[in-house]
């Protein structure tokens, strides 16, 4: 017998709808032709009420934030991606390198305010080697053993498995040996390989982005997966794109957190030469992935890349997770992001505002949401 929520749900869904909304109650997956009947659905609030539903039944009413140190160890890059804001070339006055006796001073500075994590990535550059990575993360486990160190993405883990004449395995064994805990899932932009020429051409194809994320599954290592939304995508190639990372899954359930990035236009070629970008209503991107994404328990929601306010909203469209109280964010403010302080207070009352319940993470990913990884999957 349906419940009394479901019940409601299915009371306040249009016709056109209906089936749907039968499959995400008997917890049937949707298919991709349902996926895109979902962007081109006019029936806004029933996306909402079935997102939120959905969002609820999976996680419950509880909102995970962190307080996470972003750490950029250099934006020199050996590519020049157009979507990126980031990059900087030998020369330019925007460039800089941090040694890992400069971050570790960065680390010390920030662990008085009570940070739970590092989030380190940066630029494609041969200096920052795995020495330089070995040095830097035996620094901040010294200062302190607890911290979480979420590190690099997929992009860099190939980069470092050239340079040096290793497997990527063998990469993420040494890391994983020195103290990496987690993967921030960057990279991803879009997991379809005629986007990824245009907006980054340089970058690994989508298939060897999903290899790398189940190799590092495979021994252990969490990870999130993000999204770049809002530039010269289509539809279908979002939707492509929520079908691969739930299809990993599928097989690894090491998939922790799936973070849609919006795109901003502001200080990159993509956004300066592109006249007829392909603009993204949030809500719509939120509750098709929620909705999709029906193997995957977070959906994180990043303030500073659409602001508190909106931030805020995404949570009653499958959001649970409102990023962190962040310090030294740089990728989202170089490219026109929000720049603003958000302390752990105001963040908390944001989510009470929501009608949620806030609860800080403490140790990056270990959440009561957290999958348990399966390292000995057949075919892997």
């Amino acid at each position: 017998m349906p419940t009394s929520d479901e019940e409601v749900l299915l009371s306040f869904c249009p016709q056109e709808l209906l089936s749907i909304a039968q499959k995400i109650l008997a917890r049937q997956r949707l298919t991709i032709e349902e996926g895109l009947f979902l962007f081109a659905t006019p029936h806004l609030s029933a996306l909402q009420q079935l997102s939120d539903f959905c969002r609820r039944r999976h996680v419950g009413d509880t909102v995970f934030y962190a307080s996470t140190l972003h750490i950029y160890p250099t934006n020199l890059c050996e590519l020049s991606c157009p979507m990126c804001s980031f990059y900087a070339k030998p020369g330019q006055a925007k460039a800089w390198f941090l040694t890992p006796s400069m971050i570790e001073e960065k680390v010390r500075s920030a662990l008085p305010s009570g940070i739970s994590e590092v989030h380190i990535v940066g630029g494609l550059w041969r200096e920052c080697s795995l020495e330089y990575y070995k040095e830097l993360f035996e620094r901040i486990r010294a200062l302190d053993s607890s911290i979480h160190i979420k590190a690099l993405t997929p992009v860099e883990y190939d980069f470092l498995s050239h340079i040096h004449h290793i497997s990527v395995r063998e990469v993420l064994e040494k890391m994983i040996s020195w103290g990496l805990s987690s993967l921030p899932g960057g990279g991803a932009e879009i997991l379809n390989d005629e986007i990824r020429k245009k907006i980054a051409p340089g970058k690994i194809s989508a298939q060897k982005y999903l290899d790398i994320q189940r190799t590092a599954h495979m021994l252990g290592l969490p990870s999130n997966v993000t999204m770049l939304f809002g530039h010269i995508e289509d539809d279908c190639h979002i939707i492509e794109h929520l079908d691969k990372v739930r299809t990993l899954q599928d097989q690894t359930k090491g998939i922790h957190t799936f973070v849609p990035l919006k795109y901003h236009p502001e200080n990159n070629a993509l956004g300066k030469f592109t006249k007829n970008l392909k603009t993204k209503d949030n809500r719509r991107i939120y509750a098709v992935s929620r909705l999709m994404l029906d193997n995957v328990p977070n959906i994180k929601v990043l303030w500073n890349y659409m602001g508190l306010q909106t931030a805020s909203e995404m949570l009653s469209w499958g959001g649970n997770d409102l990023g962190s109280v962040t310090c030294g964010e740089q990728v989202a403010t170089m490219a026109g992001g929000v720049s603003i302080t958000v302390t752990e207070a105001l963040l908390e009352n944001t989510i009470y505002a929501a009608g949620r319940t806030p609860m800080k993470v403490h140790s990056g990913h270990v959440s009561s949401s957290s999958p348990v990884i399966q390292k000995n999957v057949v075919g892997l």
